[in-house]
């Protein structure tokens, strides 16, 4: 996406300006992952046309702004979750780090916590450090609190949960980038009218 030129960011301001450039990368990524997903997943291509509304950044992804290998993770799980027909709604890995992430600038993470941040992180990051040094120390905090973790990964998923964030419902004109798409699951002759 190119840069706002200096006339464009000196009508929007900076704020503005930095928001909408944010905007229009985390769209772009989206779209690279739901092309990437389509190839991997081409029984899903309409799915994954359809999967771009699910893809828009949750509160908590927009209060941590996490980088863009963030994104692509939370982005790769909800359409491995369309593609194997899987409830969109329950929190991703990558909104659990980032939940982690801003609770541990608040407070210090108690046992559980720690190793629940470790686990996610590892998951949903795999090849990509973390700045806590406890990243290496992930066996032994499944080892000390595994059942602990286990229920803090459930509760936190649950809380986290975006209720909207799901294709039932979904319908569909017959078109996708304005080219004819009839064979869509979604497709309503209702809505095409």
């Amino acid at each position: 996406m190119p840069e706002f030129t200096n006339e464009a960011r000196t009508l929007l301001g900076d704020p503005l300006s930095d928001t909408l450039s944010d905007a229009f990368d985390q769209m772009d990524w989206a779209e690279d992952e739901i092309e990437q997903a389509r190839k991997i997943h081409p029984e899903c291509a309409d799915a994954m046309y359809h999967a771009f509304k699910l893809l828009a950044p949750t509160a908590i992804l927009q209060q941590a702004r996490p980088a863009e290998f963030v994104y692509r993770s939370h982005y790769r799980e909800l359409l491995e979750r369309v593609a194997s027909g899987q409830d969109t709604r329950p929190a991703t890995d990558a909104e659990i780090a980032c939940a982690c992430c801003e609770t541990s600038l608040a407070v210090p993470l108690n046992t559980a916590a720690t190793g629940l941040y470790i686990r996610i992180w590892q998951r949903a990051f795999p090849g990509h450090r973390s700045t806590f040094k406890d990243l290496d120390d992930a066996g032994h905090y499944e080892a000390i609190a595994g059942s602990a973790i286990d229920d803090l990964e459930t509760e936190t998923r649950h809380k986290l949960t975006v209720t909207d964030r799901t294709l039932k419902g979904e319908k569909c004109t017959g078109r996708h980038h304005g080219e004819p798409a009839p064979g869509c699951r979604f497709y309503s002759q209702a809505e095409a009218a």
